[in-house]
Protein backbone atom coordinates (compact mmCIF):
# COMPACT_ATOMS: atom_id res chain seq x y z
CA UNK A 1 0.00 0.00 0.00
CA UNK A 2 1.30 3.43 -0.96
CA UNK A 3 1.92 5.98 1.75
CA UNK A 4 0.21 8.67 -0.34
CA UNK A 5 -3.22 8.49 -1.86
CA UNK A 6 -4.31 10.66 -4.77
CA UNK A 7 -7.18 13.04 -4.11
CA UNK A 8 -9.84 12.92 -6.81
CA UNK A 9 -10.01 16.16 -8.81
CA UNK A 10 -6.85 17.57 -7.18
CA UNK A 11 -3.63 17.03 -9.13
CA UNK A 12 -1.42 19.05 -6.77
CA UNK A 13 -2.50 17.38 -3.51
CA UNK A 14 -2.21 13.92 -1.96
CA UNK A 15 -3.35 12.44 1.33
CA UNK A 16 -0.79 10.87 3.69
CA UNK A 17 -2.38 7.55 4.60
CA UNK A 18 -0.50 7.37 7.92
CA UNK A 19 -1.55 10.75 9.30
CA UNK A 20 -4.50 11.72 7.11
CA UNK A 21 -2.79 15.03 6.30
CA UNK A 22 -3.32 16.60 2.90
CA UNK A 23 -0.02 17.55 1.30
CA UNK A 24 0.79 19.91 -1.54
CA UNK A 25 3.12 18.18 -4.00
CA UNK A 26 3.44 21.08 -6.46
CA UNK A 27 7.12 22.02 -6.08
CA UNK A 28 6.66 25.42 -7.70
CA UNK A 29 3.90 26.39 -5.27
CA UNK A 30 5.95 25.13 -2.34
CA UNK A 31 8.97 27.21 -3.45
CA UNK A 32 6.76 30.28 -3.97
CA UNK A 33 5.34 29.85 -0.45
CA UNK A 34 8.87 29.63 0.97
CA UNK A 35 9.84 32.83 -0.85
CA UNK A 36 6.73 34.63 0.46
CA UNK A 37 7.55 33.49 3.98
CA UNK A 38 11.16 34.67 3.62
CA UNK A 39 10.09 38.08 2.28
CA UNK A 40 7.52 38.48 5.06
CA UNK A 41 10.15 37.67 7.68
CA UNK A 42 12.59 40.18 6.15
CA UNK A 43 9.87 42.83 6.08
CA UNK A 44 9.04 42.15 9.74
CA UNK A 45 12.72 42.52 10.68
CA UNK A 46 12.96 45.81 8.77
CA UNK A 47 9.85 47.14 10.50
CA UNK A 48 11.20 46.14 13.91
CA UNK A 49 14.53 47.84 13.16
CA UNK A 50 12.70 50.98 12.02
CA UNK A 51 10.66 51.05 15.24
CA UNK A 52 13.86 50.71 17.27
CA UNK A 53 15.50 53.52 15.28
CA UNK A 54 12.52 55.81 15.83
CA UNK A 55 12.54 55.08 19.57
CA UNK A 56 16.26 55.80 19.69
CA UNK A 57 15.72 59.14 17.94
CA UNK A 58 12.94 60.03 20.37
CA UNK A 59 15.22 59.27 23.31
CA UNK A 60 18.03 61.34 21.82
CA UNK A 61 15.67 64.27 21.16
CA UNK A 62 14.50 64.10 24.76
CA UNK A 63 18.12 64.25 25.93
CA UNK A 64 18.81 67.22 23.66
CA UNK A 65 15.74 69.06 24.99
CA UNK A 66 16.85 68.42 28.53
CA UNK A 67 20.34 69.72 27.84
CA UNK A 68 18.96 72.81 26.09
CA UNK A 69 16.70 73.50 29.06
CA UNK A 70 19.69 73.29 31.39
CA UNK A 71 21.65 75.70 29.20
CA UNK A 72 18.76 78.19 29.11
CA UNK A 73 18.39 78.06 32.90
CA UNK A 74 22.09 78.93 33.34
CA UNK A 75 21.80 81.98 31.08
Amino acid sequence: MSRYQDIEGQNDFVRDTNTGAILNINKQEIQAARERKKLLKEQHLKEKQLEEDVQSLKDEMSDIKSLLSQIVEKL
